[in-house]
């Protein structure tokens, strides 16, 4: 974790990357518009779906092929010649050789540009896990890269590169701003079935090598339940995941969150929702008073240390599947419930 209590602020906002536009600047403004203190960039996969989560963020790996019937890896024995680029380039520590280019990232180089004359606190950036992308790329045969450890450290290193060039370019953006960079790992609620069958500790080596180049705040988002013990203890700043549909599941665990929180760590709640149907009836006071009763919840459980400041707001996943009316009325709540909150804790 990040040395020190980082103070993001009292109820601070942020969100976790897709909206479902294909309008770069509007994007951009719905995004500044709700979140002008922890704005993040937008992932677009209805304007290109190479801006989809695996596709993304693929450029510099070795061996990828994509078509049209998916994306799949060929091992380091059929392409000699691009792991040898790639191991050179992870030796020379060049990040920016793991670029993500405008063509898969619109939103990014939109967001680059508006945040220079805004200067916000924050700047969150988002990139597939190492888990989450190394069971949705497989070999040939169809078995899923994050079985091969050598396809498994391959990916852990492209995205740790394409974290670290995130933060690189935030701080050439807005020398001032405070970096945030979120892990994306929605597979982690699989884990423990036997749709994943791997070890704990090849879990947090992956998760703790995606993170270890980063200098500015490391978060990960889990849009489901999982194993989570094992998420608090990996070492991020900030967890956030899904606290309208699973904030019971995740408060069994008060003593590991009690210890996350003495260690620095910071909550990011999921509680604006991102379900078509849950959101209609949806209001910042209601959603207010869910947070309210975890908080009270952690409280009551002996959870010690200034849970206000320790906590963020976010939506329960990302908007992308939403319309774009559905999406705005998310973020709108999310603003709302921002305000709703300061003005009740001052």
């Amino acid at each position: 974790m990040t040395a020190g209590f980082v103070d993001i602020g009292l109820f601070e906002a942020t969100a976790i990357g897709s909206l479902p536009h294909r309008d770069p600047a509007r994007a951009c403004e719905v995004v500044l518009e709700a979140l002008p203190s922890v704005p993040h960039w937008p992932q677009l996969p209805a304007r290109d779906p190479r801006e989809d989560m695996i596709r993304q963020f693929l450029e510099g790996m070795p061996g990828v092929v994509e078509s049209e019937d998916g994306v799949y890896l060929r091992p380091p024995s059929e392409v000699p010649e691009q792991w040898e680029g790639f191991l050179r380039k992870v030796e020379e520590g060049r990040s920016e050789a793991f670029s993500i280019s405008r063509e898969r990232a619109e939103g990014l180089y939109a967001f680059l540009d508006r945040v220079r004359g805004l200067k916000p606190p924050f700047l969150k950036g988002q990139v597939t896990g190492p888990v989450t992308m190394g069971f949705s790329l497989k070999d040939e045969g169809g078995r899923a890269a994050f079985y091969d450890e050598e396809l498994r450290e391959m990916i852990v290193r492209v995205l740790a590169s394409k974290a670290r060039w995130q933060e690189e370019v935030f701080k050439e953006a807005v020398p001032s701003a405070e970096t945030i960079i979120f892990f994306d790992e929605p597979a982690l609620a699989g884990y423990g079935s036997a749709y994943m069958n791997v070890r704990r500790q090849e879990v947090i080596d992956a998760l703790k090598g995606a993170m270890a180049d980063l200098g500015g705040l490391k978060g990960i988002h889990v849009c489901a339940n999982t194993d989570w013990p094992m998420v608090l203890e990996a070492g991020f700043d900030i967890v956030n995941f899904d606290a309208h549909g699973y904030r019971e599941e995740f408060l069994l665990w008060t003593e590991q969150i009690g210890e996350f929180l003495r260690r620095g760590g910071i909550i990011a709640w999921g509680i604006v929702p991102t379900d078509a149907e849950a959101l209609k009836g949806s209001t910042p006071p209601g959603l207010a008073e869910d947070l309210r009763r975890c908080l009270e919840h952690l409280e009551a459980s002996g959870v010690e240390g200034d849970l206000l400041r320790r906590s963020l707001i976010t939506p329960s996943c990302g908007t992308g599947s939403l319309t774009e009316a559905e999406a705005e009325e998310v973020y709108r709540l999310l603003r709302e419930l921002r305000r709703v909150l300061g003005r009740s804790h001052g």
